[in-house]
């Protein structure tokens, strides 16, 4: 069993596999990140973005564009694209210029374009999501992998929305984000988060011996390969070449009620009244606070 894929380290416990879907969790008894341990023995399933509608045409990407929450967009966006402007170091008159990895439609970079004055640019692996950007904001992006473009030090801020998670090797994309900024270059990346409510479903998994995994199932696999705690994206982070790391749980969903239940298999006969109680618990301040904010500046 290898390392931690957080902090590196080797204290990983690893809890009951699950009877519905074979994969396992491990534990980092140091940073307390959880991940996907078996990865490579599970056959992969299918990302839910592709359950519920991603494609690779423009107009298939804008349906599953259509699934995401307002709470989730242009108010967020703008906060973090103020706070990359106020601390971005520039030289001279040219304007700061932004990656996006993961952009999607490229309506967040729109945003840092016409708002805040940045250069933008990005990538995507869906056609779909590339094509939807220059159609709708005149945004061009790059398509595939981020480690094929080839970039060092050639930009001065880097952005991941809820991307860093789904990947198989956090590591190998922090550093390609590490090199593509130039020194004193900043980074904001969202990403999932282990609360307590992904330790309770953990807990009724172990004591169940893995027959009762329907959260879990969805929170961590294909989906969400780790979720980070603070002291889990903090190691990773300055192990990697990052400095000034700052943290933010934060009450954040995504996506909308239904597509949340849809992507746990819930009965559609109680989507509609289990989508209503949702929506009243994450517009609370009881709502678990789901995701990470992290901003961090490259040494």
């Amino acid at each position: 069993m290898p390392g931690c894929p957080a902090c590196g380290r080797p204290a990983v416990a690893l809890g009951p596999v699950s009877k519905l879907t074979g994969r396992r969790i491990g534990r980092c008894r140091s940073c307390r990140a959880h991940f996907w341990a078996n990865a490579a023995a599970v056959a992969r399933q299918q990302p839910v973005s592709e359950e519920l509608g991603a494609g690779s045409t423009a107009d298939r990407y804008g349906e599953w564009v259509g699934i995401k929450r307002e709470q989730a967009g242009p108010e967020v966006w703008a906060e973090t694209a103020a706070w990359l402007r106020r601390s971005v170091r520039v030289h001279g008159e040219r304007r700061p210029v932004l990656y996006d990895v993961g952009a999607g439609d490229g309506q967040f970079l729109a945003l840092a374009r016409d708002r805040f004055g940045f250069d933008v640019t990005g990538n995507d692996v869906v056609p779909g999501a590339v094509a939807l950007a220059q159609e709708r904001y005149g945004v061009d992006l790059e398509l595939g992998d981020l480690g094929g473009f080839g970039h060092r030090t050639d930009v001065d801020a880097v952005t991941l929305w809820c991307v860093l998670a789904h990947v198989d090797d956090g590591d190998a994309l922090l550093r390609q984000v590490h090199d593509m900024l130039r020194p004193g270059g900043l980074l904001a990346l969202q990403t999932p988060h282990w609360t307590g409510v992904d330790a309770g479903a953990h807990v009724v998994q172990r004591v169940t011996r893995g027959r009762v995994t329907r959260l879990n199932d969805r929170r961590v696999g294909p989906q969400h390969h780790i979720l980070h705690t603070a002291a889990s994206i903090t190691a990773q982070l300055h192990r990697l070449g990052f400095t000034e790391v700052e943290v933010l749980p934060r009450g954040r969903y995504t996506l909308t009620a239904e597509a949340y239940l849809i992507s746990m298999s819930v009965p559609r006969l109680l989507i509609r009244p289990a989508a209503w109680l949702f929506d009243h618990v994450a517009h609370s301040r009881f709502a678990p606070k789901i995701v990470l904010d992290v901003r961090a500046r490259r040494r």
